[in-house]
């Protein structure tokens, strides 16, 4: 039980990442804040681009362009939202109710 625990604690911080990536990316791209000027936005930026972006693009090249709007983060988001508990209900049922 403490590496499922482990596992979604581990999911919610990157959960919390991502949020954090999309808000900084909209924000650049809105001009709210310029990272040019501040090296601490730029790091914080140039972070969670590193962490976010391997995972975002193979997301990017499976769903069509649409335009202006990225919608790899809702994926991503949705499926570390639901994905866990598919994935823990069918270890579940392959250990517990096989045996029985």
């Amino acid at each position: 039980m403490f590496i499922v625990n482990l596992i979604l604690m581990v999911l919610d911080i990157y959960t919390w990442i991502i949020l954090a990536y999309c808000f900084a990316t909209m924000a650049i791209n809105f001009d709210v804040i310029d990272p040019r000027s501040n090296r601490f936005i730029q790091a914080l930026t140039e972070m969670l681009a590193r962490l976010v972006e391997p995972v975002l693009q193979p997301i990017r090249n499976i769903l069509p362009p649409t335009g202006i709007m990225d919608f790899s983060p809702l994926v991503l988001l949705l499926t570390i939202q639901y994905a866990p508990h598919f994935i823990f209900k069918t270890i579940f049922k392959l250990v517990f109710l096989t045996h029985a």
